[in-house]
């Protein structure tokens, strides 16, 4: 099983035919179509259907695809690992973050990594547990940086605690209800979630189940936290916001903390990965960075 047969397959898959692919692995077409049939014959199985239109995955392709990609990925990662040890810092890092740990943290982990590993590509995007788990599954990302209940992980997964998040209910700076000190002064409002259940924008749940009252009541479900501030800013909606992006978001200034006793639950941000996919040393040393910029933290919001 040759890894260039299985990228050439990643990009019959992404171009749609045979013919494209193989331009864009620099391969003749009569050459990658017997690297595809050799493959055929060690799977013992056709991976595609040849028609005039172009190429298409016949069932067992379909399911082989993201066996080939994670082959790939992780001969890449242990190309890179590699590497790394021996002091050449080249080679990919792809992650994914929570909106507050990306405006946040990375803003100064990021720079500091960079300046050490100018060699390594770094690319992330935003994404919150358990949304990530396929991308992780599948070798996409390296690993994710979210909130997440440990007892709620996958076993195929493992969570490394990185540092706790403060909750806060924000609401518009002149919403009858901001200068509300309880939960139940709160139980009318309308209520904004944007995040999966036990998540951190579900931690009013959690929070009126604890104070003996009942399901706060739903408006919306907003599942960007980069889109929230702004919908609670121009609103009667509440919602829990986590501190760091509550103090660091656009709409800062029309929005206030409503100052209820009630302590909220405050759920941990976790480097989330597979189990049996260590991180290469570039991940670690951003992680590092990552993790001592988090020291900071609790300095940080015992001021907000």
């Amino acid at each position: 099983m040759k890894l260039a047969t299985l990228q050439a397959l990643l990009q019959v898959e992404a171009l749609g035919s045979i013919r494209a692919a193989a331009q864009q692995v620099h391969l003749s077409q009569p050459a990658l179509t017997a690297a595809i049939q050799q493959l055929e014959e060690e799977l013992g199985a056709p991976l595609l259907v040849r028609t005039k239109q172009g190429a298409t995955f016949t069932e067992f392709g379909r399911a082989f695809l993201p066996r080939a990609r994670l082959i790939l990925g992780e001969a890449r990662r242990a190309r890179e690992e590699i590497e790394q040890l021996r002091g050449h810092w080249e080679g990919q890092l792809r992650f994914s973050t929570s909106p507050a740990v990306a405006l946040s943290l990375l803003p100064l982990a990021l720079p500091r990594f960079r300046t050490e590993h100018p060699g390594v590509d770094v690319t992330f995007r935003d994404g919150l547990y358990p949304g990530i788990t396929p991308a992780l599954r599948d070798g996409s990302l390296d690993f994710g940086l979210t909130p997440v209940h440990r007892l709620d992980i996958e076993q195929d997964l493992v969570a490394e605690p990185l540092f706790v998040t403060d909750i806060v209910i924000a609401c518009h700076k002149d919403h009858p209800l901001r200068h509300a000190t309880s939960l139940a002064e709160l139980a009318g409002c309308d209520w904004v979630l944007s995040s999966a259940p036990r998540g951190p924008g579900a931690v009013v749940d959690e929070a009126f189940a604890a104070a003996g009252l009942g399901a706060p009541r739903r408006a919306l479900v907003c599942e960007s936290f980069l889109a929230l501030p702004g919908l609670v800013a121009h609103s009667d909606y509440m919602a829990t916001i986590p501190r760091l992006l509550f103090e660091l978001n656009a709409f800062r200034e029309q929005l206030v903390q409503v100052p209820v006793r009630e302590l909220l639950p405050s759920p941990t941000v976790h480097v989330v990965r597979r189990h049996d996919l260590p991180l290469t040393p570039a991940a670690q040393k951003l992680i590092g960075w990552i993790r001592h910029y988090a020291l900071a933290l609790p300095k940080q919001q015992a001021k907000g």
